[in-house]
Order: C-alpha cells, then sequence, then structure tokens
C-alpha cells in the first residue's frame, strides 16, 4: 500500500511539474481544465496498469542464481501475537488516516451547511433558469451549482457583468471540478498535490469565465471594475468566488496577455512520452506489487489430481504428515516465487534437524507459512516443475519431476518470541525465490 501512495505521488508531482513548465502560461484554457481534472486520475490508475508489452525480461546478468532477499525491518517483525491487554494492537496509521478523511469530510459537510445557510435567510430569483440568491448587507459574489449569490451592496452595473461571469461558470459546470477535488481530498487528505491541483484548477475556472465575459463587454471596463472591487468574499473554498484577491492579480495578467498561438499544443504531446515511461515503470513492476495469493490453485503441471487437490493450502497433505504447527503463534514466512520456477521448500528445525514443513509453491506466486513453531530454522529449497510425490523408506517426499537446482539454504530464521514491555512480538519474514530466465525444461532429475 505505501509503494503505491509513494506511486501516485510521484506521478502527480511529475504531471504537475510538466503542467507549470509548459500550459501553466498558455491561453488554452479548456485544455488545462481537462489536462489538471484527467492527470490526477491517472496518477491513480497508473499503478494497477501492467502491460506486457512494455515489460522486458530482466537482464541475466542482474539475477543472481539463487536470488534470497530476507529484510529485516518493521515489515517483518511486527506485532502479531501479545499477551493481555495488548492482544489486539491498535494499527494508529489506520487510526491517524481515518481521522483525517474524517475531519476532511465534516469540513466539507460544514461548507454545505454555510451554503444552505445563506440560501435560507436571503431573497431569490430566476435568471436563466438559474437560481440568484441576493445576500443581505453583503458585497460577497460568488456561484455553486446552479446558483449565483450576489450581495445586495453591489452597484447595478457590477451585478450585470458578475452575473455574466458567474453564468459562465454554472452553465461549464466548474462545481463538478470542485466536488471531484472535495472528494479526492477526503480519501487523499495528507497528499499535498491534490491541494495545489484545485488551487491551479479554480485559477483556470476564473481564466475560462473572464475569457467569455470580455467577449461580450469592454475588456478595459471589466478590468477596472476588477482593481475596483470589494473583498468580502466568504471562506467557501469550493465556490467560484468573483472577488478573490489572491487571483485577481492573475487574472488581469490573463486578460493583456497574448492569444497563444495554437502550433503550442504541440507540448500537449509531451504527455506521451511521460505516460509511456509511467507505464513501463508499472508493467516492470517485481511481482511484490502483485496481489498476494493465500491459495495455491491446481498447478498445470501437476498431473495427479488428489495430490492437485491437496495443493491448494501450499502445504501437500503427503509430505506433512509429520508437520508441526503452533496455532498460539500467529507468525508467518511469506515465500515469494517468480516467475522463472516453481519451489519446493522443507523447513528444518536446527535443533533437532527435523523438518517441520513442506510448502510447494507455484511461479509468479506469494505464499504464507504461518503458524510456525518457536525455535530457529534453515530450508532445503528445490527448483523445478512437474510437483510430483513419492515414499522412499516410508517417508513420503515431495520432488520436481523437472528439476532444475536444489540448495541447503544458509539463512538461518529466528521464530522465537520476544517479550518487551509493551507485550509479545512474534517475528516474521520475506524471503524472495527465483531462478534466471530459462526457458529450457527438458532435464528431468528423480531425487532420492
Amino acid at each position: 500500500m505505501l509503494h503505491y501512495l509513494l506511486q501516485t505521488l510521484v506521478f502527480q508531482v511529475l504531471f504537475l511539474a510538466l503542467y507549470d513548465i509548459f500550459h501553466k502560461k498558455d491561453t488554452f484554457f479548456a485544455w488545462n481544465r481537462l489536462y489538471l481534472i484527467i492527470t490526477p486520475i491517472l496518477s491513480l490508475v497508473f499503478p494497477f496498469i501492467k502491460i506486457s508489452a512494455l515489460s522486458s525480461p530482466t537482464p541475466q546478468g542482474y539475477i543472481t542464481q539463487l536470488e534470497r532477499v530476507i529484510t529485516v525491518s518493521s515489515e517483518n517483525l511486527v506485532v502479531l501475537g501479545t499477551t493481555g491487554p495488548e492482544q489486539n494492537p491498535t494499527n494508529w496509521w489506520m487510526v491517524l488516516y481515518y481521522l483525517g478523511a474524517t475531519i476532511s469530510l465534516v469540513l466539507l459537510i460544514m461548507k454545505f451547511y454555510k451554503l444552505n445557510i445563506l440560501t435560507s435567510f436571503s431573497f431569490t430569483s430566476n435568471i436563466k433558469n438559474k437560481k440568484v440568491v441576493t445576500l443581505p448587507n453583503s458585497n460577497q459574489a460568488f456561484s455553486f451549482w446552479n446558483t449565483i449569490y450576489l450581495g445586495d451592496g453591489l452597484q447595478e452595473e457590477e451585478k450585470k457583468q458578475i452575473l455574466t461571469h458567474e453564468l459562465v461558470h454554472v452553465e461549464q459546470k466548474h462545481s463538478l471540478d470542485q466536488i471531484c477535488f472535495e472528494i479526492l481530498k477526503i480519501v487523499l487528505w495528507w497528499n499535498p498535490m491534490i491541494y495545489i491541483y484545485q488551487s491551479r484548477v479554480t485559477v483556470l475556472h476564473e481564466y475560462l469565465a473572464d475569457e467569455a465575459v470580455i467577449s461580450t463587454i469592454d475588456k478595459r471596463n471589466y478590468i477596472e471594475q476588477l482593481l475596483n472591487a470589494t473583498f468580502q468574499t466568504q471562506e467557501i473554498t469550493f465556490v467560484n468566488q468573483f472577488f478573490n484577491q489572491s487571483l485577481i492579480k492573475k487574472r488581469i495578467v490573463m486578460l493583456q496577455k497574448t492569444k497563444s498561438k495554437t502550433i503550442a499544443k504541440f507540448k500537449y504531446l509531451l504527455l506521451v512520452p511521460v505516460i509511456i515511461g509511467i507505464l513501463t515503470y508499472t508493467s516492470c513492476s517485481d511481482e511484490s506489487n502483485q496481489p498476494i495469493n493465500n491459495n495455491i490453485g491446481n498447478s498445470s503441471s501437476i498431473k495427479n489430481s488428489n495430490i492437485s487437490e491437496h495443493l491448494k493450502s501450499g502445504e501437500p497433505e503427503c509430505p506433512n504428515q509429520n508437520s508441526e504447527y503452533d496455532k498460539n503463534l500467529d507468525n508467518y514466512l511469506k515465500i515469494a516465487v517468480g516467475k522463472n520456477t516453481e519451489v519446493i521448500v522443507d523447513i528444518i528445525s536446527i535443533e533437532s534437524s527435523k523438518k517441520i514443513r513442506t510448502v510447494y509453491i507455484a511461479n509468479n506466486t506469494t505464499q504464507f507459512i504461518r503458524h510456525i513453531p518457536e525455535g530457529k530454522y534453515k530450508f532445503h529449497i528445490a527448483y523445478g516443475y512437474d510437483y510430483a510425490e513419492k515414499t522412499v523408506d516410508g517417508i513420503c517426499k515431495a520432488y520436481f519431476k523437472n528439476e532444475k537446482l536444489t540448495e541447503q539454504g544458509i539463512q538461518v530464521l529466528d521464530f522465537n518470541t520476544i517479550k518487551t514491555k509493551e507485550g509479545v512480538n512474534v517475528p516474521s519474514y520475506n524471503l524472495t525465490l527465483d531462478l534466471p530466465g530459462d526457458s529450457d525444461h527438458d532435464h528431468e532429475s528423480d531425487p532420492s
């Protein structure tokens, strides 16, 4: 999840930097509006897109014969079981997230409540099928959805120009953009890029409305009105505010700006290599970002239906007749297998040299081995294809008919619990296994 959130943040920074450098000063306001609405949404979607044509196999020189990654970090040493009142430890990160989302939702509800109060205690009329709310004792002017709010303290000439301006906001559905970002701010309240995106869109809304107004009235008179405006707009951030002091200077500068040349639209094509680069990155992400499958399905290489049925849990029944579990320990060994092999892992106790568990994992799959008794363990690992079972000296063994390689793992994992003042920390680990790319599956081995 953290990796996904970081990806979306980086993509949004990249898109916004592209906008600020190449498009922000252009007068293609409608195009820029579309850009600022679409790119943050694309940033949320791209991490899920995997295009095989854009992914290329990792060069063999970068894959060790036995690639093993065991990360010792907070992800791998977690509080899974505790004693006393700490039986179910609190995930404070999730508490913080939901607290922020709740506060953002409450703030949005309060904004709607303020609008409702203004509408309830004001005089309303209609112009061009749009509701106009006259605010008593006010010089405010703004719009939201299909409603325009005008203070009764505005002069008649001001009202005419403001109505023309606000009608553009209403007719072009600018409130939809604002609501979209308000929703994103609830879900992604921690992401500063969403707030920056919204501020950019708000400016564009004013440019679009000003552009429409000066096509019907004198530009100079309109600019003079902006310069002489009274600034008393209420803090309801997602409404389209006519009197917004921070935007006045930008609006006047843009009103006096020469129209951008049509050929400048070709700058939007810069999005193409950026998007291709992003999709190439997401498509080449390793299997650690793929959905985890806790259940092993029927492997196509398994011919015996009974064996296939037993493999659904990842721990075949026959080789695990003497397996050991400790249901009181909610620990795990997470094993991720790459696309170039299938794996059989024997978990062997260092103290007793006894095999406590045998696990079969199909290629491109992640499996969790849970409830491992306390102790230190090493691994016997077999790589290959065509899973099978046989009995040798009365002991059922799992093996590959087409075996590629075996190894006695040198890494020792300590599953002994660690007692602290807060409770009992139960260590868990990640193990990543794969072989270099190899399409030759003709070699067979039948180990005893």
